[in-house]
């Protein structure tokens, strides 16, 4: 019989993604979500849907029984109280239940960029907070799949650039302008998800092709719109005025844009991508990516 799968945050624009990408496979799929009524299986797929909370850890032994591997891909973005608190919080609670189920392999979608010195953004510092706690016990078997910022129509980071290049006529650009990145694909993150269920335990790094600066990103997004590229540099970044603005622009969650803009001055930059020696995935650039999400980010907008 093959593994038992449990996807969390499968109502997630990742996390749905990757359920899709297991149809036609012979892997068995569990997901838990904290509401049913939420989650769609795609046509023609055997999802098993159960209930659970990771907040809540006397929910999570129904949802891990019999469970090979798990992909972790829950993390607070916006939201009230203490996010990294939250995230905290459900992460020792699935250590607790993953140890007690018998869960042979965690997969954790992280994020590249941390810098342990204090220079990180808060979204950052809490991805990595969890990374270790998820990496120092629970099951025998971690692997961390690290990624810099994802293209996709669904990436919130990603989504808010190009909605700020089509709808504002002149962007203020903060110091977050001259961070560096190596954007990856959807496609690719998904792929190289996949593949992280027969790899080696281990942490591992993935980027996309180009490594660009967040200014050199809108100047591409503006490109592909066929839009004027205007930009006002300012010498400070005010995250919470500029999330209210963005916020508008974007008409999205003002906590979550701000938490969104925090992050865009980090650099995120591998050292050693390993995307094709690791997960077999030969990363397409940045403008064909963006090629890729934008139609659909102008479709839903």
């Amino acid at each position: 019989m093959s593994d038992l799968v449990l996807i969390t945050g499968a109502t997630g624009y990742i996390g749905s993604q990757l359920v899709e990408r297991f149809g036609g496979s012979d892997v068995r799929l569990r997901v838990l979500v904290r509401d049913a009524s939420r989650f769609d299986a795609p046509e023609g797929l055997e999802v098993d849907v159960v209930e659970a909370d990771l907040a809540d850890a006397d929910s999570l032994a129904p949802a891990l029984q019999d469970v090979d591997v798990v992909y972790y891909l829950v993390h607070s973005m916006g939201g009230k109280g203490d996010l990294a608190e939250q995230d905290r919080t459900a992460a020792n609670n699935y250590v607790v239940a993953a140890k007690a189920a018998g869960v042979r392999r965690t997969i954790y979608m992280g994020a590249v960029g941390y810098d342990p010195d204090g220079g990180s953004s808060e979204h950052l510092k809490s991805r990595h907070e969890v990374e270790e706690i998820l990496s120092d016990g629970g099951t025998p078997e971690v692997v961390v799949v690290r990624a810099s910022m994802v293209v996709g129509a669904g990436s919130g980071s990603f989504k808010t650039l190009v909605q700020m290049v089509d709808r504002l006529p002149v962007l203020a650009t903060a110091p977050w302008r001259s961070a560096r990145s190596q954007p990856i694909g959807i496609a690719d993150v998904l792929s190289c998800l996949v593949a992280a269920r027969t790899v080696e335990p281990g942490r591992y790094e993935i980027a996309g092709a180009d490594e660009l600066t967040v200014e050199e990103l809108m100047r591409e997004i503006a490109r592909q719109l066929d839009k004027p590229y205007h930009a006002l540099s300012v010498p400070v970044s005010v995250p919470k005025i500029e999330g209210a603005i963005a916020s508008v622009v974007a008409d999205e969650d003002r906590e979550l844009i701000t938490s969104l803009l925090e992050g865009l001055g980090d650099d995120l930059i591998v050292e050693d991508n390993k995307a094709e020696p690791v997960f077999g995935v030969t990363p397409m650039s940045f403008p064909d990516a963006a090629a890729e999400a934008i139609p659909q980010i102008a479709e839903k907008h």
